[in-house]
């Protein structure tokens, strides 16, 4: 890009006039602070010229990263641990804008598709609701719709088929939970519950009171759905402060998220990129181990995580585009799981330097610890975001 205005020679100056350090006309920046080498007064030309030059600096660092990293499995990688580093983004915070970006996108699709299917709930097919009264003088629940359950089980699955087309994966996905729980037999008998009082809980210890009260709570807010946290605290004699309502409000909310998928993916989609990021340095240490005898380090183990990584969520970026385009991502989905065991080997091999039988051993290695790993990590990262949702 042509040079700015300000930073031709005959405007440089002998020192630097934000810290004064001796410099000369070859200077084009302080040695010591990094400012531009100029007397020249500030004018609005000179303004817009190094904005648009900044701008498109960094997008050509950016698009050489995208690109590298999507067609060259491997390069960025091996340059940025090689010390040219200036020509590409850090991988770290690029890795957390991708995915930070790539979660606010999907988020704000199930968003706008909660509110398509608001104003279409009067026309689609799919939408029931079903209100059961409390006439039973024993306090037996019996749900009164498995007389009609199987006729509304046919008519929703006749309904999803014709719509099928019209709906994301995600939609099908809730659908086909909802007619899965319908299929399982729906009568309940339940004697009249015995709720634990204000006093008992205090006498117990803080663990068996929580499990004691979240149960109770949610089976109080179930029989009474509309019933405040208040009035349900007042009806079961429990004390009506701010702990308490928040436990029963928590309560409620967790049967949201244990009966609507939906629900779950919300609580879960902003904290993965957060899980993620701190999941690579775990598998580049199994990286590490595996390369211990190569001059590599463990940063640049992670370096090359965070590259892979990125390299899938950029993948997911066409999926998603082909979601948003045709309702579907057969097509993107089968591209990435052929595409992406080549890219991780093409990727070792590029930046690790070794020979394709060593290669091919490291690779199934390390494909079974990153799934071990993954499984484990997952698992305990989706128990701790749902109970974190529910603040104990």
């Amino acid at each position: 890009m042509k040079p700015t205005s300000r930073s031709l020679i005959k405007y440089r100056g002998q020192e630097c006039l934000n810290c004064g350090t001796p410099l000369e006309n070859i200077d084009k920046y302080c040695h010591q602070c990094g400012q531009l080498n100029t007397t020249k007064r500030l004018a609005l030309k000179d303004f817009f010229q190094e904005f648009f030059s900044n701008v498109f600096s960094y997008d050509s660092r950016l698009w050489r990263t995208i690109k590298h990293l999507l067609f060259k499995p491997g390069h960025v990688t091996k340059e940025y641990c090689a010390g040219k580093r200036i020509s590409y983004a850090n991988p770290f915070r690029f890795f957390l804008s991708v995915t930070i970006v790539f979660f606010l996108l999907v988020q704000l699709l199930l968003l706008a598709s909660s509110y398509v299917d608001k104003d279409q709930s009067n026309q689609d097919p799919l939408k029931y609701t079903v209100k059961q009264e409390d006439q039973n003088p024993f306090n037996i629940e019996i749900d009164s719709n498995v007389v009609n359950k199987q006729d509304l089980i046919n008519k929703i699955k006749k309904s999803r088929d014709s719509l099928s087309s019209s709906r994301n994966m995600i939609e099908n996905f809730a659908i086909d939970q909802s007619i899965k729980a319908l299929e399982k037999d729906s009568t309940k008998i339940k004697l009249n519950k015995e709720y634990t009082t204000q006093s008992k809980l205090d006498s117990i210890n803080y663990f068996s009171g929580f499990f004691k009260q979240m149960d109770d709570y949610s089976h109080y807010s179930k029989k009474h759905p509309e019933a405040s946290a208040i009035s349900a605290l007042t009806a079961l004699e429990h004390r009506t402060d701010a702990f308490n309502i928040k436990r029963y409000n928590n309560s409620r909310k967790f049967e949201n998220i244990s009966d609507s998928p939906l629900e779950i993916l919300g609580v879960i989609i902003p904290k993965i990129p957060i899980f993620l990021f701190f999941f690579a340095p775990f598998i580049s240490l199994f990286f590490w181990l595996i390369y211990a005898r190569g001059p590599w380090n463990y940063m640049e183990h992670m370096v090359f995580n965070f590259h892979l990584l990125t390299f899938v969520f950029l993948c997911l970026y066409l999926v998603l585009l082909e979601t948003l385009i045709f309702n579907t991502s057969i097509v993107s989905s089968i591209l990435f799981l052929l595409i992406g065991p080549f890219y991780l080997y093409k990727s070792l091999r590029k930046f690790y330097g070794q020979s394709r039988i060593k290669t091919i051993v490291k690779f199934v290695l390390i494909n079974f610890a990153f799934f071990f790993l993954l499984s484990i990590a997952s698992s305990l990262f989706l128990i701790f975001s749902i109970f974190a949702s529910v603040d104990l």
